[in-house]
């Protein structure tokens, strides 16, 4: 927050303490609250000098608030573009609560986090993941990113995202096309497809989406406005708290 934001914060916490009655604000053994103007402005004064921690959580609060309302700014701009129709699914089709993750077939934490999103799914048959891969680890994973953008058209989309993300080792087109063809792909279409102008369109479209929102690791999950980044110990819990809350409340962004 800067200094000025930081000034007007003040203002606001001060003025909308004098326009309450701030009994909450007075000690137990302290002196009747000064009914005058002038007496109760210095007051408030001299209780926040005492008690500095109350325009502290004041502004840590009023910072936070900001940040949760231009997040949801942002999601709503580009909201038809998170949750766009095309983007490969996993999960319930008809589910209550999506949650959008930014990935990558050669991401190792994407790679460690996926044994716990695959629990999350079947522990929570009333969500869904919508797929955005941003193909960051290079050529090999662009070859692979327009694989399973093309394969997402033949259905059984859910059984190579599997095999993809428990692979060892780099994941390159051959492996990707080898892995497709073991599932029963046509790999013919794929290979067409994957050479189209539309699969570099999605493409592109899910790279130029990343930078909007500043993806800048993966994975990174967006769930209502919230979002979760990297692989952190608590994932579990955190999905299952944003969830818990978009079934509650809704989602104003999704």
């Amino acid at each position: 927050m800067s200094p000025a934001t930081s000034v007007r914060a003040l203002t606001v916490i001060l003025a909308g303490l004098l326009a309450v009655d701030p009994v909450g604000l007075r000690p137990a053994s302290a002196d009747p609250i000064p009914a005058d103007r002038a007496g109760l402005d210095s007051y408030i004064r001299d209780y926040l000098m005492s008690n500095p921690e109350v325009v502290r959580d004041a502004l840590l609060k009023l910072e936070q608030d900001e940040q949760v309302a231009n997040t949801k700014r942002v999601l709503l701009e580009h909201k038809d573009a998170i949750y766009a129709a095309g983007s490969p699914e996993i999960g319930n089709p008809d589910a209550k609560v999506t949650i959008v993750e930014f990935s990558d077939y050669n991401c190792p934490y994407c790679r460690a986090t996926y044994p716990e999103l695959k629990s999350f799914l079947k522990e929570n048959p009333d969500t869904k993941m919508v797929l955005k891969n941003v193909a960051s680890f290079g050529k090999d994973s662009e070859a692979v990113a327009r694989i399973v953008i093309a394969a997402s058209k033949q259905g059984n989309f859910e059984a190579l995202h599997d095999a993809l993300m428990t692979q060892k080792g780099q994941v390159t087109e051959e492996r990707a096309l080898d892995v497709a063809k073991g599932l029963g792909f046509d790999i013919d279409r794929i290979k067409a497809n994957a050479a189209a102008a539309e699969t570099a369109e999605t493409l592109a479209a899910t790279q130029k989406l990343a930078d909007q929102l500043s993806v800048n690791v993966t994975p990174l999950y967006v769930i209502g406005h919230h979002g979760v980044a990297g692989a952190p110990d608590d994932l579990a819990a955190q999905l299952n708290a944003h969830a818990e809350s978009v079934r509650k409340n809704g989602c104003e962004v999704c």
